[in-house]
C-alpha cells in the first residue's frame, strides 16, 4: 500500500473548498492507495499522473521504490492544466 502525502498547495487548495467537497476528493485519493496506477492516467508531457475527481483533477507524482504518492496539485478541471507550476 502507497502513502499520501500532500504539497502545501494542495492541502490550501483543500481548505479552501466546501467541507464535503474537499472530503469527497479526499477520499478518492485514498481509495487508490492499494492499486494507483489502475485508476491513473499519464499527464501528457510531464512525469506526472492525473487523478479524474468529478470537476476536479489531482496532479500526482508516484514514487514508486519509496511507495508514497505525492498530491502536487489539486484544482478544477476548467483551469488546472493551465497554470505553470
Amino acid at each position: 500500500m502507497y502513502s499520501i502525502e500532500f504539497s502545501a498547495s494542495s492541502e490550501k487548495f483543500l481548505r479552501k473548498l466546501p467541507k464535503e467537497t474537499s472530503e469527497n476528493i479526499l477520499n478518492k485519493i485514498y481509495s487508490i492507495r492499494h492499486e494507483p496506477f489502475r485508476y491513473l492516467a499519464r499527464l501528457a508531457g510531464t512525469n506526472l499522473w492525473k487523478l479524474r475527481i468529478g470537476k476536479y483533477r489531482a496532479e500526482l507524482d508516484i514514487l514508486i521504490k519509496n511507495r508514497i504518492i505525492f498530491v502536487v496539485r489539486i484544482g478544477h478541471r476548467r483551469n488546472i492544466y493551465s497554470k505553470a507550476h
